[in-house]
């Protein structure tokens, strides 16, 4: 039997500050490292940025609060100009030093230009206990390379009681890009508090300036939860379905046969939480994430139950009824939960579970629906390093569950209900830095549909509809045409694959790295043809992808109109006020300066913002199509 799969994506995002790209000379390593962290001498200086679930915690303090105030840093020096791998030309200079963080103290010594510093700390997994500052050697004519990590859960020196043990690797000869980290995380640590930086390389031009540490959480935050829209009752949940024998990835509902009512269920293959984990975290050696930390998969093994919760948390509750006020599996207020990232996923997670309709009216009119089941393609849970992901499930009158009996596997016999259960699935992306505002969609939910395998959503030559829903009102916001003006949408096609938040950069004002062209052939169409055979009205953009690769789906609710700024004359330093700086790619970036000294020693190059311009409205999705 076929059943509908619509797939409901929000891509939900705080606003943060625009950052500069690699051409800026306040920057050291790769592109979006954050501010400068001050104006120093030759001495070796560190400063940090720590992209977080919360982007208003950004460098300074937020970033010292995320990593505890204290990092790990390994540099070397590469003395010659070829690329041999000899310990000659890879020499150490940081050798897994302690960088610490002490509020207002930059400046205070020639080693500390930003609030951290290392001299005199004891080194984490190696000698020197007592750590001596270090200056740029102009010798090194091949650069410098800097590599960190940071943990609640470590000891300086590293001990063997630590629940998180990381070692340099120091010895590949594969790759440069491989000279990463091996790292053991035991049962009981907070994965949510282990950082690991991209990989830096300051070239010779640059020695002198603050070393910008970018700094992500290595794990994967999850949450899930629960809302309705049947009209006249409320719903609640009565159980969950899983396969408790299963010794590998669970693809078929019918496997689901034993009940839990003591919280969330769903299958889904994932990698264990209870056993010591060893991963290797190396290096994207090209592409957009070049430099960026990667996690292999850790070798304890997999689960192939996801649970979360409890049965007073989600159990018999009454259901939210708006995608923006879910009921949540664990009982709280959509608090997220660590998990190991799983990449190289390729199974879909299944949900199957019982809920009762109550009438609201004050009859006593009761149904029970048995086995209604979800899915999330394999697609949307391959969790990455550094990325929170929110699984909303809408039950609506359209669910595939049956009011009737069920056979020996909890199969209907009777026919089934209510129409096909419908699901969102809320992606949250917290990891691109040159996000400029907050978008809408946190209040609207784009669907997207097209009848295609649980793998193979989307294909080439196969009509894809896309519709843009309030979540408070359930009302479809109609697009007044196609195009890129105010209340208008558009489906672009992208020469590479990217985030939302990399488009909605595009879309105001930075010069990221991709190109959006219009398809001519996307028409406002007032219907949609599901698989059940059933055509409702709802007001959409249609486009038939020519080719494969990736689309972008863009409703305009005020368009984007950049800000003005104009070159600082005042020869007074204002510590009251933003000064920015202007990149060789004529980005502004908002600069640290700190003193007067500072203020004086560049203000030849500051700027001011005089007009804020309007940040842009946008509700984006990203179309893989195969």
């Amino acid at each position: 039997m076929k059943t509908m799969k619509n797939i409901y994506f929000i891509l939900a995002a705080a606003a943060s500050l625009a950052f500069a790209s690699c051409t800026s000379d306040e920057l050291v390593g790769g592109e979006n490292q954050g501010t400068e962290q001050g104006l120093t001498g030759d001495a070796i200086v560190f400063g940090s940025l720590a992209p977080a679930l919360t982007r208003a915690d950004l460098y300074g303090a937020g970033a010292a609060s995320k990593l505890s105030e204290k990092f790990v840093v390994y540099g070397t020096k590469h003395m010659t100009e070829n690329e041999d791998k000899t310990a000659a030309n890879d020499a150490v200079q940081f050798n897994n030093f302690q960088v610490q963080w002490t509020a207002s103290t930059a400046g205070t010594s020639e080693s500390n230009s930003s609030d951290w510093d290392y001299v005199g700390l004891q080194a984490y997994d190696a000698t020197p206990t007592s750590q001596g500052i270090k200056y740029w050697d102009y010798a090194a004519k091949k650069g410098y390379t800097f590599y960190a990590f940071s943990s609640t859960d470590i000891s300086y020196p590293k001990a063997e009681t630590d629940k998180v043990q990381v070692t340099k690797v120091t010895a590949d000869e594969t790759s440069l890009y491989n000279k990463g980290y091996a790292a053991t995380v035991k049962d009981g640590a907070n994965l949510s508090n282990l950082y690991f930086s991209d990989r830096v390389e300051v070239p010779r031009g640059q020695y002198g300036k603050t070393v910008s540490l970018t700094f992500r959480n290595i794990g994967t935050m999850v949450r899930f939860g629960f809302y309705e829209t049947i009209p006249g009752y409320t719903v609640q949940i009565d159980k969950f379905y899983i396969d408790a024998d299963a010794a590998a990835a669970v693809t078929d509902f019918k496997e689901m046969k034993d009940a839990k009512a003591d919280g969330f269920y769903a299958s889904l293959q994932n990698v264990k939480s209870d056993v010591s984990q060893t991963m290797n975290v190396t290096y994207y050696s090209d592409g957009a994430d070049i430099n960026r930390p990667k996690l292999s998969n850790p070798t304890g093994g997999y689960n192939y139950t996801m649970k979360l919760g409890s049965a007073a948390s989600i159990i018999g509750k009454t259901l939210g009824t708006t995608a923006s006020n879910p009921t949540w599996v664990d009982g709280t207020a959509g608090t997220y939960t660590p998990v190991y990232p799983f990449v190289g996923n390729n199974n879909p997670m299944l949900v199957k579970l019982d809920f009762t309709m109550t009438a609201d009216d004050g009859s006593a009119d009761v149904i029970h629906v048995k086995g209604a089941r979800a899915i999330v393609p394999a697609q949307h849970v391959q969790w990455k390093s550094n990325f929170a992901y929110t699984y909303i499930f809408k039950i609506s009158d359209r669910t595939n569950g049956t009011t009737g009996e069920t056979d020996e596997n909890d199969e209907p016999v009777d026919p089934e209900g209510l129409k096909p259960i419908t699901f969102d699935a809320i992606v949250v992306d917290v990891t691109e830095e040159r996000q400029q505002t907050i978008s809408s969609v946190s209040t609207n939910s784009i669907t997207t549909y097209a009848e295609g395998a649980i793998t193979d959503e989307y294909k080439v030559g196969q009509p894809i509809y896309v519709a843009l829903s309030n979540t408070l009102t359930g009302n479809i916001i109609t697009p007044a045409a196609t195009g890129d003006a105010a209340t208008q949408a558009q489906i672009y096609k992208l020469d590479k694959a990217t985030t939302e938040a990399t488009v909605l950069a595009k879309l105001t004002g930075s010069p990221v790295d991709i190109t959006l062209t219009a398809v001519a052939d996307a028409t406002v169409e007032s219907t949609v043809p599901l698989a059940d055979g059933t055509t409702p009205e709802i007001n959409n953009v249609k486009f038939t992808p020519s080719t494969a690769g990736y689309y972008a789906y863009v409703y305009t609710a005020e368009a984007y109109v950049a800000p003005n700024y104009t070159v600082q004359t005042d020869k007074t330093y204002d510590s009251g006020k933003t000064y920015y700086m202007k990149s060789g790619n004529g980005v502004f970036y908002a600069v640290s300066v700190p003193t007067e000294a500072a203020f004086n020693a560049y203000k030849e190059s500051l700027w001011l913002k005089t007009d804020n311009g309007t940040p842009g409205e946008f509700e984006i999705k990203v179309i893989k199509v195969q």
